[in-house]
């Protein structure tokens, strides 16, 4: 057993311990269960079909990050944005295409100033993928960090 652990570098434990580290303090701020049964009232009406948890790292600019998903032509979304994790306010932007495309359109856009929650109700021209662009503001304290999570309702 002692030459087992001879053969295994030193590096590889302290790389995962310092990955399952770095992932325990993510998990413990971002409880995505909990998180999710609180945000699922206001998707009612709508039978509740994903969602999608965005960690968002503050820096010293502002910065966009995207999330893509998948919807149906002829069918009633709700999307629910449940953003108690976050330090600061996160702008939400939903597009008709890819960060890499020049012609996309803009969906909806969040103007509500809510801190809790966000919600949007929508019915796509097309098939195909859609893009939530989350515009994050400069950070105002180090090490600012949160999450940000997506709950996806369809109308039966």
């Amino acid at each position: 057993m002692k030459k087992m652990f001879s053969v295994i570098p030193k590096g590889l434990f302290l790389g995962a311990g310092l990955w399952f580290l770095a992932f325990g303090l993510f998990a413990q701020q971002c409880k995505v269960k909990p998180i999710v049964k609180t945000c699922m009232p206001p998707l009612a009406p709508y039978q509740y079909d994903a969602y999608a948890v965005k960690e968002i790292e503050y820096a010293a600019k502002t910065k966009k990050e995207s999330i893509e998903f998948a919807v149906y032509s002829g069918e009633d979304y709700k999307l629910v944005f449940c953003k108690t994790e976050l330090p600061q306010e996160v702008g939400i932007i939903i597009y008709d295409g890819s960060p890499n495309k020049k012609d996309r359109k803009i969906v909806f856009m969040d103007e509500s100033g809510k801190k809790d929650q966000y919600v949007c109700n929508f019915h796509p021209t097309k098939t195909g993928s859609y893009f939530i662009e989350y515009e994050i503001p400069p950070a105002t304290a180090p090490n600012q960090r949160g999450c940000i999570i997506v709950l996806i309702g369809i109308k039966e």
